[in-house]
This record gives C-alpha cells, sequence and structure tokens, in this order.
C-alpha cells in the first residue's frame, strides 16, 4: 500500500495493524520523522504486525516503478500541489493494474465557505490552491485512467470546527471556543459514542468536508 501525502503517517500506521507492507511519502522531513517515531512506538506496543517503511517524496514526481502498488491512498493532497494532473498520472502509474486507490479532496461548499470568510485559510504558506467543483475531481481521476466505483462525504464535524477556525482567526488555534471544539473533536474520534456517529454520517450529505473518491485501476491498463 502507498500512502502519498502521509503527513504524521496516520493512515500507513493503522494499515500496517495487518500483515501488509506499506510505504508512505511525504515532502515534509518533519512530518516524516513524526511517522517513524509514531510507527515505532506502535510496534514497541505490539500494535502491528505488517512492515511499514517512510520516504521524502512529491506526488508529482514518485520515485517508483510502474504498477508496483496494489492499493494507494491520497488524502488531502491533490488541492496543495502546483499540478495536481501530473499528481493523478504519478497515481495511476504506480498503481498496480486491478488495483484500487482512494482520493479525497475538500468538499465544494464547505471550501467556498471557508475561503470566502478567511483569506488567511487560502493564503497560508503550503495552503490550499485550488477548490474543485463537482464532479470535477471525478472527471480528472477517469481522465487520468481510473474507473471511479463510489464516492462519499465525511468528516461533517471538521466543517464546523474550521468554520470556528476561519471565524476567530486562521492562525488563533489558542482561541477557547476554537480549541475546546477540537477537544470535543479529537474525543469524538476516540470515543465513537453511537449517536454522535449516526448525527455525523446524516450531516456529512449536507456539509460534509471532505469527498472521497474510490477507483480501480483496469487489468489490461498500461497507464
Amino acid at each position: 500500500m502507498l500512502d502519498v501525502g502521509c503527513g504524521n503517517g496516520r493512515h500507513t500506521a493503522e494499515v500496517c495493524r495487518w500483515d501488509c507492507r506499506a510505504v508512505g511519502v511525504d515532502v515534509s522531513v518533519q512530518e516524516l520523522k513524526i511517522a517513524k517515531y509514531f510507527l515505532d512506538h506502535m510496534r514497541s506496543r505490539r500494535e502491528i504486525v505488517g512492515h511499514g517503511d517512510f520516504m521524502a517524496a512529491d506526488a508529482e514526481h514518485l520515485p517508483f516503478k510502474d504498477g508496483v502498488f496494489d492499493r494507494i491512498v491520497c488524502t488531502e493532497v491533490l488541492e496543495h500541489i502546483p499540478d495536481d494532473r501530473a499528481g493523478i498520472r504519478e497515481l495511476v502509474r504506480v498503481l498496480k493494474p486491478g488495483g484500487l486507490m482512494a482520493v479525497s479532496v475538500p468538499n465544494y461548499l464547505p471550501e467556498v465557505l471557508f475561503w470566502t470568510i478567511s483569506w488567511g485559510y487560502w493564503h497560508s504558506p503550503g495552503g490550499h490552491i485550488r477548490i474543485y467543483k463537482p464532479g470535477e475531481m471525478a472527471q480528472m481521476l477517469s481522465e487520468g485512467g481510473l474507473e471511479l466505483y463510489a464516492q462519499r462525504l465525511r468528516h461533517a464535524i471538521q466543517t464546523v470546527y474550521w468554520f470556528l477556525r476561519c471565524s476567530f482567526g486562521i492562525n488563533n488555534e489558542s482561541f477557547f471556543i476554537s480549541r475546546y471544539f477540537q477537544k470535543f473533536v479529537q474525543w469524538h474520534y476516540r470515543r465513537r459514542v453511537r449517536l454522535l456517529e449516526y448525527l455525523e454520517a446524516f450531516t456529512n450529505f449536507a456539509f460534509g468536508k471532505d469527498l472521497i473518491l474510490y477507483g480501480k485501476k483496469p487489468p489490461c491498463s498500461s497507464a
């Protein structure tokens, strides 16, 4: 499995709970150090049985041969990079024919809201440089060589959190409303209270923050 834009390695580490080999790549060396520490900590606690590696690389120039991964995850990356179509070509190139891929990008309506109310949201270094219109990412992935078979909206609670951040200062994480709501979000994801899970699942249809698309590389593809 390849995790492109792995950040602190949470997806890579989670996959390693199973007997598999996962590779996480990111442009941030600091984030990769955190990812490696996190994975080593899980290994010391015997929470993983798979093997994980991390390396510095960007999505537009992946250092792998064609068709070497049977699974690829690319979450919240394409909206950051200068040439997103080149990134998609690279993702499809290193995916095996018949392999599966999950790509997530910010959902259109919440993203428009954040850009509207906060200049800093989209002018922060390393931030989002584009908004994907409805259907745009699906079309780009299809043109890149994937056969899409599903999509869904997730993380409505994160929409609320980022609305607060944009409203009270994108760089003011210590503002008490933003700070306490972030603690609530972290508690929510740790405890997974069933009622809150149902509520978030329902509100995802209205204002889920992330659009996730699932695709398959055709078995006979040479891309």
